[in-house]
């Protein structure tokens, strides 16, 4: 049911169903209709579908659900923050642990162009579900990401950053 591809060295894994309770992703195993979240145990549907958007329908919706988008791409950016931190939310250069100052960093820069294509919605929730690899991408801190950004761009940088009583770089 899932079909891989490989992308530089990193696997994408398409068809990956999601618990729509937990959010858990996982790999279907085999050819079935429904299969039990491992998360939760909750039997969720693992079909592939394809519908039609109903616009209208869906602007009535958003109306009588003011925050329901908001408070969706909250849940999927913790998640996601979880998924490439591997279960650790912190920044990987100096320990930073507050959720509120920790980005997501492409190793290999191209962050904004990938930005530029996707929302940020959406982009947290592809990595989420697992849709998008990300071997590619680490955990930093608001300094320590725009450290990076002026060290890729202009090479060493003259000055030191400190985090509580110790050097980061």
């Amino acid at each position: 049911m899932s079909r891989i591809e490989t992308i530089g060295n990193a696997t994408l894994y398409l068809g990956v169903a999601t618990c729509r309770a937990c959010l858990f992703a996982w790999k279907p195993a085999g050819n079935r209709t429904t299969e039990k979240c491992p998360s939760c145990g909750k039997r969720r549907d693992v079909r592939k579908r394809t519908f039609k958007a109903n616009v209208l329908a869906l602007k009535e919706w958003r109306a009588k659900n003011p925050g329901y988008a908001t408070e969706k791409s909250r849940q999927y950016r913790q998640i996601a923050l979880r998924v490439i931190g591997g279960g650790v939310v912190a920044c990987v250069e100096c320990g930073c642990n507050d959720e509120r100052l920790i980005e997501i960093n492409h190793k290999d820069g191209g962050g904004g162009k990938e930005m530029r294509a996707k929302t940020s919605p959406r982009f947290y929730r592809d990595i989420a579900r697992l849709i998008r690899p990300a071997d590619d991408l680490n955990l930093l801190c608001r300094v320590c990401n725009a450290a990076h950004y002026l060290e890729s761009k202009y090479g060493e940088l003259p000055f030191l950053i400190v985090w509580g009583a110790r050097r980061v770089r």
